[in-house]
């Protein structure tokens, strides 16, 4: 029987990361989320449920999407103490590959959840010629790979738009570099998969 909480707080905020459960991503392993869509929502439901555990997750930021908003609202169903919550959250943003490659390779390996939100963005930029993008991811995603031997990367990535469909070998090499790795599902399949992060 799941532990009961106070009931000022929620039982069930939904993450739809295709049923997987939040105990299966905190294994040390780089975890790829891809689709059409990048899923922030989801991975930003995920770092909060797990700040209310305890952890402090780290989230990397590379396409401008982390909604300050929507981490206050769940901070509040989550935590008589929201503000705790939210501090244990460390943000990073990156507005070009440039910037994410660097912040990935200066970031220190720790057993906390690391969690990278739209991470092919910037690499889709096509200012950056295709063969300098490839080189930048793959030197970052071997470093994501050293930081998965210590703790859990959580990834998500979205496949390249129209203008950038000679892009997808970056895709490619982000499937290939996972150890696991989900194709998402559409809104209308991932209704019956609601994960339970409070239980």
């Amino acid at each position: 029987m799941p532990a009961q909480l106070p009931a000022s707080q929620p039982s069930v905020i939904p993450l739809s990361l295709n049923g997987v459960g939040v105990n299966a991503l905190m294994r040390p392993r780089l975890s790829l989320f891809w689709g059409a869509h990048t899923p922030t929502r989801a991975l930003l439901t995920l770092a909060t449920a797990l700040a209310a555990r305890g952890h402090a997750p780290r989230v990397y930021d590379g396409g401008n999407r982390f909604d300050g908003y929507y981490i206050a609202r769940l901070a509040r169903r989550a935590s008589a103490r929201p503000q705790e919550l939210l501090e244990r959250i460390r943000l990073s943003r990156a507005f070009t590959c440039f910037q994410l490659a660097e912040l990935i390779e200066t970031t220190p390996a720790s057993p906390e959840p690391l969690i990278l939100l739209d991470v092919l963005n910037t690499f889709y930029d096509e200012s950056v010629p295709l063969r300098e993008a490839e080189y930048l991811l793959d030197t970052s995603l071997a470093q994501l790979r050293l930081l998965a031997a210590s703790g859990p990367v959580i990834v998500g990535a979205r496949e390249p738009r129209t203008p950038v469909r000679e892009r997808w070998s970056l895709l490619e090499r982000l499937q290939i570099s996972a150890d696991s790795a989900w194709m998402l599902r559409t809104p209308e399949e991932t209704r019956s998969a609601q994960l339970s992060l409070f239980p």
